[in-house]
């Protein structure tokens, strides 16, 4: 996965030319205050006029014929309007280049990706510590495959089942952190079984369990590379909250599925990596000036993976988790105040 510093490709059209530079100038001003990007390539014979958008080409060249005819008239005398559009323009590129130039320096403080420099995980707390309360806790519960105790009794009675009195760490473990106890969700088929008896934490644990280890790895891998760059630009508490919510989002999601097309107890971390992916891509389109982009040929690979996964090419992925989280990241990055 790699990351893009924004930039915008400039195509310039010509429209014309006037043999008068101070027309030139004065046809400028004029497309300034008409919001129309352009520029005046002064040649020793010639003085061209050139459109920045493709979209501004028409309007510009009927404002060039009019302006030809009688370049005198009183609504072509705008060089003070022009200049003052010109200083308001000048100040708001400053803005903009400071605004980038501070989230750029949040970025290569503490991240090799971007500055060539070794990471610095103090930078990042949460996304190291998500990183290692995953790992810890995927081996603890052999990958959500706890093993029973060895020493079990030939005799096991329903009531000790149920009070766990002969399970495994790895089993109790497992069954405090899961979406609902398994063995009350057997009894029961209502996923919210264990969240009604006030043990509200359920909703949220599931993303520090994993079934494998390449589950694990692959989910860790977008929390590092995607979680690093919300923490660094938006600080750690923000991306406790991103990560969050896209992983609540995408577990109710997965819950009010219908049972025969998804089981609702999912596990792992893709809910809320996706909602970083998800808020990543849309940012920049609310704030031009947002410092980071992900390139369009790594969106369509993302987003070709998460449909390939609701076909049966794919088996046993919490799609629900994976778009109710993708949707709310996007959501996020809409809605957020533009800080940056």
């Amino acid at each position: 996965m790699s990351f893009s510093f924004r930039t915008r490709k400039i195509d310039m059209r010509r429209i014309g030319n006037f043999s008068d530079p101070k027309l030139a100038d004065q046809f400028n001003d004029y497309l300034q205050t008409l919001k129309i990007p352009a520029k005046v390539d002064h040649d020793e014979n010639s003085h061209d006029i050139w459109i920045r958008d493709e979209k501004d080409v028409a309007t510009a060249r009927e404002a060039m014929d009019e302006f030809k005819q009688s370049p005198n008239a009183a609504k072509f005398d705008v060089s003070a309007e022009a200049a003052r559009l010109r200083k308001e323009e000048e100040a708001e590129k400053k803005r903009k280049l400071a605004l980038q130039n501070k989230a750029q320096k949040k970025l290569r403080s503490g991240s090799g990706a971007f500055s060539g420099r070794s990471a610095r995980t103090g930078n990042i707390p949460v996304v190291i510590g998500m990183i290692a309360i995953c790992g810890i806790i995927g081996y603890a519960t052999n990958f959500a495959d706890p093993q029973p105790r060895r020493d079990l009794p030939e005799v096991i009675t329903l009531e000790q089942l149920e009070r766990g009195d002969y399970l495994s760490t790895e089993q109790k473990l497992f069954s405090a952190l899961a979406l609902a106890d398994p063995i009350e969700y057997q009894k029961s088929n209502d996923p919210w079984v264990s969240i009604k008896k006030g043990e509200v934490w359920r909703i949220i644990t599931p993303a520090v369990l994993h079934g494998s280890p390449m589950h694990l790895v692959f989910n860790m891998m977008w929390v590092y590379m995607l979680g690093g760059v919300i923490e660094r630009l938006h600080g750690s508490w923000f991306l406790v909250f991103l990560m969050t919510i896209t992983h609540v989002s995408g577990m109710i999601v997965q819950i009010v599925l219908p049972d025969w097309l998804e089981s609702p107890m999912a596990i792992g971390a893709s809910g809320a990596a996706l909602g970083i992916f998800g808020f990543i891509w849309i940012r920049p389109r609310f704030q031009p000036t947002y410092p980071v982009g992900i390139p369009p040929f790594n969106v369509y690979l993302i987003l070709g993976f998460t449909v390939a996964c609701m076909t049966p090419l794919i088996q046993g992925i919490a799609n629900g988790a994976h778009v109710g989280g993708l949707v709310a990241g996007m959501a996020i990055a809409a809605l957020a105040p533009k800080t940056i």
